[in-house]
């Protein structure tokens, strides 16, 4: 990924140039539920990073006031020390929590701006974007949708690259999970990705994660089984297994990570390699204060026409006034 998309860079549709930011802006009324047969149709599959980092983006601002503002507990302001670090469920948990508001239409100019700036990685065309401005014409009037509509519809185009859970790197999401959530919290991370989590586990659970984490056979399993469950905990920690049956919040998070369902989203690792290494919301704000340094050039125009326009027509008067006394002269 280059710089920003400059301001009056263009790309020809149907034999005519059509500015990029105006294209973004327009794509922004676009149901999701249209977004994800076009990438469907396309077989384009999205890391679910870049979700996250959209999301991050949007509620960023009203974060950055935190300290400030009453709505936030002294408990949160001090689990958002780690806001850089969250993953998409802590986003999604803070904003509905505090009433942070997720804009859709910003969020959906965000994802476009990066899906057209890649447009060639991604193996799209430039007509195939005709189809796409159809589709903003038929749902120029149509209300906006809801955030939960939107992610509802968006989860079937988001995959997990190779070890990320949640749009981060397991290790980090294991960190910023065990020291910016509560236990209520965890287990509904856990309802979220199918997984009961009970409050102690017993013996075979115990056995059945061991196996898990290390791919045992039948027959290894069967060795484990002749162990007391002390002895199966000491095995588990031998091994960097971090589990025993009283789970703790620790435990509760790698239970999770063990016995989460399968995703059934295509893993595109072609698709997540594009932007591996990229700060998409460093990007995506650069692009930002270009389009606002932009509109400020434009105004700063705008007024020196007026200054000129204005000069311009005190010289007339004046020389009308001057004729006029000359007259009466």
């Amino acid at each position: 990924m280059t710089g920003p998309i400059r301001k009056d860079e263009t790309i020809e549709l149907n034999n005519k140039k059509v500015r990029i930011d105006k294209l973004i802006d327009s794509f922004s009324v676009i149901p999701s539920e249209e977004i994800i047969k076009y990438l469907k149709n396309k077989e384009i599959y999205l890391p679910n990073y870049l979700h996250k980092a959209l999301i991050r983006k949007n509620i960023a601002p009203v974060i950055a006031n935190a300290e400030n503002d009453d709505k936030f507990s002294d408990e949160m302001r001090h689990r958002l020390k780690w806001f850089d670090s969250f993953t998409v469920f802590q986003l999604e948990r803070l904003a509905e929590s505090y009433g942070v508001s997720i804009n859709v239409r910003e969020y959906k100019k965000d994802f476009w701006h990066i899906i057209i700036h890649n447009r060639n990685e991604l193996g799209i065309n430039n007509l195939e974007f005709v189809r796409l401005q159809n589709l903003t014409m038929k749902h120029q009037r149509s209300e906006q949708e809801s955030y939960e509509t939107l992610t509802a519809n968006l989860r079937e185009i988001y995959f997990e690259p190779e070890g990320y859970f949640e749009g981060c790197r397991e290790k980090e999401a294991r960190d910023v999970l065990i020291q910016a959530t509560t236990m209520n919290d965890v287990r509904d991370l856990g309802k979220k990705h199918g997984v009961q989590i009970p409050r102690r586990i017993n013996k075979q659970q115990l056995i059945e994660i061991i196996a898990l984490k290390l791919d045992l056979n039948d027959a290894e399993q069967e060795e484990l089984r002749k162990k007391s469950i002390l002895e199966l905990e000491r095995h588990a920690k031998e091994k960097g297994i971090n589990i025993s049956i009283e789970l703790k919040k620790v435990d509760m998070i790698e239970f999770i990570l063990l016995k989460r369902k399968k995703q059934n989203v295509p893993v595109q690792e072609d698709h997540a390699k594009i932007f591996e290494g990229i700060n998409i919301e460093e990007y995506l704000y650069n692009t930002k204060f270009e389009e606002i340094a932009h509109r400020y050039t434009l105004q700063r125009r705008k007024r020196r026409r007026m200054y000129r326009n204005v000069l311009i027509a005190l010289i007339i008067v004046a020389a009308a006034v001057a004729v006029v006394l000359l007259d009466l002269l």
